[in-house]
């Protein structure tokens, strides 16, 4: 269980903040900016950054090429150097709730949970209407098997923004690892009304109902997250629980 738990977590993160807050402007309108976002929305994060970079060497004050710096170190898994970027972008803008978040994402990615989590609380006292910042410190909190403030910060991001798709996995996952087993399933039944090809309902979902013996309407849904292309931590444990349903199945 304890695996499973800091897999979601783990998972969820990237999922939790796709799309963030609007940056700080930045003084001056520069085409390395727009080269930057366009190579991290095509995957390039290593190429982002070198736009990134030269930029910053002439313009140290932006903070919202440092944000987008974070996010291009953070996508290329260079974690120190994207703790760096958001702590210097706070240094120069400490309300920048873009870099907060941001900064939040790299602590937990790097297993710094009780610092990820200060930092959440530090964004949620200041934005407490920022859903993402409830998922996160959700997300941390389902990693350290603190499973009801789990539950909790994934109803207040529920509360702000009801079509969290997102929110609605984690709070599943938590109600699942807690026992709640109805609970849980109408959460991520309700997850994939939102997002139908959502994985990590999917593998929930495809879990929960192996363990109440709807076999065939769990091996639907594992098939259909090991279908998703996407890399998955979940891959090799959906596929024994497959193996072993259809091995429980009766032979038609």
């Amino acid at each position: 269980m304890k695996r499973a738990l800091a897999l979601l977590a783990l998972l969820s993160v990237g999922l939790a903040c796709r799309a963030a807050p609007p940056p700080s402007p930045t003084p001056t309108r520069d085409p390395r900016l727009a080269s930057a976002r366009e190579a991290l929305r095509q995957g390039d994060p290593l190429k982002a950054a070198s736009f990134l970079e030269a930029f910053l060497r002439e313009h140290p004050e932006a903070v919202e090429a440092r944000v987008l710096l974070g996010e291009a170190y953070a996508q290329a898994g260079r974690l120190g150097e994207a703790e760096a970027a958001y702590r210097e972008a706070l240094r120069r803008a400490p309300a920048d709730r873009s870099a907060r978040l941001g900064l939040s994402m790299a602590l937990y990615r790097s297993g710094r949970l009780s610092e990820a989590a200060a930092e959440l609380q530090t964004l949620l006292a200041q934005d407490p209407q920022e859903a993402r910042g409830h998922y996160l410190l959700g997300a941390v909190r389902l990693q350290q098997g603190r499973l009801e403030e789990a539950e909790g910060a994934f109803e207040a991001a529920l509360r702000l923004r009801k079509n969290f798709a997102e929110a609605y996995v984690g709070r599943g996952a938590a109600r699942f690892l807690r026992g709640d087993l109805a609970g849980a399933e109408a959460d991520l039944r309700q997850a994939l009304a939102i997002a139908p090809d959502m994985p990590e309902a999917r593998y929930w979902l495809g879990r929960l109902l192996a363990q109440i013996g709807q076999v065939e309407e769990a091996q639907r849904h594992l098939r259909a997250f090991l279908e998703c292309p996407a890399p998955s931590p979940f891959r090799e444990e959906a596929e024994a629980l497959l193996q072993m349903l259809q091995g429980a199945s009766p032979a038609r």
